[in-house]
């Protein structure tokens, strides 16, 4: 149970709808929302480039027009927030595919210069498409409503639990299924795979499209949490913590973007009395986990979650009563 992952995701569930009761402020609400929507985003990019070994810096690209796209679909077209949420998804969706097929006939570094060009081309373009993006300004996202309801923060929190505890069951399934070992066989070797039957081109695609999803909806959790889309859902610093998660959490395993998220959502918080040294002390423990803990704090976890829960060999019988058995017979 612990291997497939399902304790785990479980017990995640469970202390996350738990916590708000423990929290004594609307500031650490919106701090423990905002670490589900990094990890949506953190199991987007887990699959792509800790599964798959594809390194794409596009992703926070997808976060903002993910964003971008549930505004403007209100704010422009007067669309309610249950159209314009499905719809933003699968705008995403449909340009990652358009792109997907070109750029993901590189590999490695080249790959990773060509996504993160889509990057800086969509964050120049907010910025200076004033009349429809709004500028560095941005856009407002009014609160869901539905009648004379209204989403509160409490609601938004758990909806966003709920959004992330179905994606963390998708990633995993994915990650056990043959997908999964389609994906780990393209990261080893694509030429290899290629000669065992598996279509590497369909599966680059697939989880290219998935893992930009997951920051789709991300971003538009992003967005509802901040109340506003701005440039800065695409910048650099996104994907910059985002590489953060995959060290702290462990790239390529089931829980890092959760684990991850936690750790770099609420360390500056804690470093924050620290001052001017708060930088030096991040940077510090970035390379302890580099160089002492290579899978991240998923791994060490998964480890001991693994030696707990391994069944024990059934007893074997003694020889001598196997050689009267054998005799017998």
């Amino acid at each position: 149970m612990f291997r497939n992952g399902n304790l785990a995701i479980v017990l995640i569930v469970v202390a996350a709808l738990i916590l708000p009761a423990l929290l004594s402020s609307g500031y650490q609400l919106r701090m423990v929302s905002i670490i589900w929507v990094f990890a949506l985003l953190a199991m987007g990019f887990n699959l792509l480039y800790g599964i798959t070994g594809q390194i794409s810096m596009a992703q926070q690209a997808f976060f903002a027009i993910g964003a971008y796209g549930f505004a403007m679909l209100q704010a422009r077209l007067g669309w309610s927030p249950f159209a314009a949420l499905p719809a933003a998804v699968l705008i995403v969706a449909g340009v990652a595919a358009v792109i997907g097929l070109p750029l993901l006939r590189l590999r490695t570094h080249y790959l990773a210069m060509a996504t993160l060009a889509f990057s800086l081309m969509m964050v120049g373009l907010t910025n200076r498409w004033v009349e429809f993006t709004g500028g560095s300004a941005g856009i407002q996202i009014p609160t869901i409503t539905m009648g004379d309801w209204s989403m509160s923060r409490a609601g938004l929190y758990y909806t966003l639990v709920i959004v992330a505890a179905i994606g963390l069951v998708i990633h995993n399934f994915i990650i056990s299924g043959h997908l999964g070992r389609a994906m780990q066989a393209v990261r080893d070797d694509e030429t290899g795979a290629e000669s065992l039957g598996v279509n590497v081109t369909a599966v680059k695609l697939r989880v290219f499209v998935l893992a930009a999803v997951y920051a789709a909806v991300g971003g538009i959790g992003f967005g509802l949490v901040s109340r506003q889309v701005n440039p800065s859902f695409g910048e650099f610093p996104v994907i910059v913590s985002l590489l953060t998660i995959a060290v702290v959490g462990g790239l390529g395993t089931r829980f890092g973007p959760v684990i991850g998220a936690i750790v770099v959502v609420l360390a500056p918080q804690a470093l924050a009395r620290f001052g001017e040294l708060e930088t030096l002390i991040y940077g510090l423990c970035l390379g302890v986990f580099l160089i002492f803990l290579p899978n991240g704090l998923s791994g060490v976890m998964e480890r001991w979650g693994t030696r707990l829960f391994r069944s024990r060999p059934p007893a074997r019988q003694p020889v001598a009563k196997n050689v009267v058995e054998g005799g017998a017979r």
